[in-house]
């Protein structure tokens, strides 16, 4: 399933890329790029804007508006390590991947539930969202004040692509891509 829900991701990339009209089917809209400011403040998550790319923001805007409601969530889940909040946000056929790490739904809700790493704040830069009919690509980085599994406190430097999907009538998770990592140990701070 996870292949194909990819697979059906990277069609619908080149066919809104590329396009696949002919003489006869009129052109499709020209997309534009709305900056949208978020109003969900929150001390330990900043989350102030996104770009949507569209060709219908009549249609989108209000998708956009709950899918980022969501992803406002999954921070949220990080920190307080709820196992609910998580279920309640990742697709059932959810996929991770990380730098040296695949993990599977149930797998990456334990993982994160378990870990000793703790993510104290969570800085969202550069969230760029395009819907694909009943999915989406959003890709962002973050920046992490965070406390690795032996206490040491770093701040983590992330780059990453989810795709979204729609299930049930919402939006949830379907994959998470690493893209980018580093890592800065932050001395004297413990």
């Amino acid at each position: 399933m996870q292949h194909t829900m990819l697979a059906a991701l990277i069609a619908s990339l080149g066919a809104a890329s590329y396009g696949t009209a002919s003489a006869k089917e009129p052109e499709h809209r020209r997309c534009e790029q709305l900056t949208i400011k978020i109003d969900r403040p929150s001390p330990t998550i900043e989350m102030s804007s996104y770009v949507l790319i569209t060709d219908n923001p009549e249609r989108d805007r209000p998708e956009a508006t709950e899918l980022m409601r969501v992803k406002a969530d999954l921070p949220r889940a990080v920190q307080t390590k709820n196992k609910a909040l998580f279920e309640s946000i990742l697709a059932r056929d959810f996929t991770f991947r990380g730098e040296d790490e695949w993990y599977g739904r149930d797998a990456y809700i334990r993982d994160r539930v378990e870990s000793r790493e703790r993510v104290i704040t969570v800085r969202y830069e550069n969230l760029v969202l395009q819907f694909f009919g009943e999915m989406a690509l959003l890709t962002y980085r973050n920046v992490l004040n965070h406390t690795d599994s032996a206490g040491k406190p770093d701040m983590l430097y992330l780059s990453w692509a989810d795709v979204w999907v729609k299930q049930d009538g919402k939006w949830k998770v379907g994959a998470i891509h690493l893209i980018s990592e580093r890592v800065e140990p932050i001395p004297g701070r413990s």
